[in-house]
């Protein structure tokens, strides 16, 4: 667990420098353009104004993308084990849509129990609870944003010593050439030009599960939807 950790930190320290540096100096690039032009309108309100706009735009989308960096950084990988406790598996699954409704208020999402275990201790999970919730809710946030308004289905059920999270859409789905790249941070799909995003939540979510000895399996079709699941041993 600890050398599986460990090839995950220097692999995304590999490509972090030069992935960051480029993800930064676009937005930053756009600034000083713009604060440029702003001086250059003394005389012109509506431009400096249009300008002043742009400068708040890109401010905010740095504060994003640096807020999902430090997100990366620092999800784990770093040799040390996070704290954990006892989660209840099917209880976190409520307060994920709950977070995500907010956040994507047209979705609708509808969580499928109808495979749960006889045995409810097999639901408890030992993990760190805002790294595994994190890593939930940003599959359920991506299933919400490129689906349009459409269901998005998440199952859960018990296979063997896993719990298996299934997290289904009818979206825009993935080409077939993305998916080998789809867990790569900042790589986007061809298709998600008309969607705001960084390319960091499935790298992160896959970073937090793989440190609780999990793994994501992804399976999609382009124009049809996608399915994101999820498997994460419930022995502790």
């Amino acid at each position: 667990n600890m050398l599986n950790r460990l090839e995950t930190a220097f692999e995304t320290q590999n490509n972090f420098i030069s992935n960051a540096s480029h993800e930064l100096r676009t937005p930053l690039t756009i600034i000083s353009g713009e604060v440029e032009l702003a001086l250059k309108s003394t005389n012109d309100f509506e431009k400096q104004s249009l300008a002043l706009k742009k400068i708040k735009d890109e401010a905010e989308r740095l504060e994003h993308i640096l807020t999902s960096l430090l997100g990366l950084a620092q999800s784990g990988f770093n040799g040390k084990v996070q704290p954990r406790e006892e989660v209840r598996i099917d209880e976190l699954l409520w307060e994920i849509k709950s977070t995500v409704a907010q956040v994507h208020t047209e979705s609708k999402i509808e969580i499928d129990l109808s495979k749960l275990p006889d045995d409810e201790q097999l639901l408890t999970i030992k993990v760190n609870k805002n790294l595994i919730k994190l890593a939930i809710s940003n599959i359920v946030s991506n299933a919400c944003k490129y689906s349009n308004g459409k269901l998005v289905n998440i199952a859960l059920e018990t296979t063997g010593n896993h719990i298996s999270v299934a997290v289904t859409d009818q979206g825009i789905g993935i080409p077939q050439t993305d998916i080998q790249h789809i867990f790569e941070p900042f790589y986007r799909a061809s298709n998600t030009n008309n969607y705001n995003g960084y390319g960091v939540g499935l790298p992160l979510s896959l970073n937090i599960i793989r440190l609780h000895r999990g793994s994501i399996a992804i399976k999609s079709q382009e124009g049809v939807g996608t399915e994101n699941k999820v498997l994460l041993p419930n022995n502790g």
